[in-house]
């Protein structure tokens, strides 16, 4: 089946080659991003345990990615869905979500995100809402398995040497995590690295963490990358076998060309 309860499965996505660096193209999966699989897999796990029906309000903080997977899967079940955002939201991201009828209440620039999770818990608390919470950092792991996996696999199909480490860029800090957690588990001696922006730069679908901590509420564990590295922002897209990269994948593509890394494994997460 390629769907669950009208929800489609994400899709397989590429893995590109590109001269010792190998890129997993989740632009091309559902609703762009590899978001989507993060929401699949929590939408699924919540269907299997009878969480969700048509009636239930979806709900979730996010300025971007995120948010659009969840709209888009609230219109596939025929659920409705809030977003929370920040003013300072892309307005394009905005526009992507409000196009796939979800509602979105946006929250002054420097709004804590303490602040919005408890507004997200009072609607909880109300009842027949149900909260994706993609910074749930125990849920890392089996949110991103069936990427993780679908890497691995194709990576031993193509024929590959085990690669030598996974460059990752760092917004919640699920993908670095959830994925890392795989992939070190099939290459022990993978080096994971995690990459954010350069103070005060702004990439999209990244953060500096020094500069915008979540707190005691901060879903990634500094502890788990072994090396964490910063970036400026990329000009233009970079192009991969005729695939743009976005913002992050573009600036962390060029970070490897520029060290000269080879057997390096990146996702392009949009």
């Amino acid at each position: 089946m390629d769907t669950l309860c009208g929800l489609p499965k994400p899709v397989l996505t590429p893995l590109l080659e590109e001269d010792g660096v190998w890129i997993k193209a989740e632009g091309r999966q559902k609703t762009g991003s590899a978001k989507y699989r993060l929401v699949y897999a929590k939408i699924s796990a919540a269907l299997e345990k009878g969480g969700i029906d048509s009636r239930t309000l979806l709900v979730e903080a996010s300025s971007g990615s995120t948010g659009i997977a969840l709209a888009y899967a609230g219109r596939k079940l025929g659920c409705p869905v809030e977003i929370h955002a920040l003013e300072s939201a892309s307005p394009e991201k905005c526009d992507k979500i409000r196009l796939e009828g979800a509602g979105l209440v946006l929250h002054p620039a420097r709004t804590s995100p303490k602040i919005v999770f408890d507004l997200i818990s009072r609607l909880l608390r109300q009842g027949a809402a149900w909260h994706l919470n993609q910074y749930d950092r125990t849920s890392f792991p089996d949110s991103y398995q069936a990427l993780a996996l679908e890497l691995i696999r194709q990576h031993r199909r193509k024929g590959f040497s085990p690669p030598t480490r996974f460059v990752c860029p760092v917004g919640t800090g699920g993908l670095v995590q959830g994925v890392g957690s795989h992939l070190r588990r099939a290459f022990p001696e993978i080096e994971v690295i995690s990459v954010e922006p350069e103070t005060g730069s702004v990439i999209d679908g990244m953060r500096n963490r020094d500069e915008h901590s979540m707190g005691d509420a901060d879903p990634f564990d500094p502890a788990f990358p072994d090396r964490r590295m910063t970036v400026s922002p990329p000009r233009g897209s970079a192009r991969v076998q005729g695939i743009s990269l976005g913002e992050s994948a573009t600036a962390i593509f060029r970070l490897i060309r520029k060290k000269g890394w080879k057997k390096t494994l990146m996702i392009a997460p949009d």
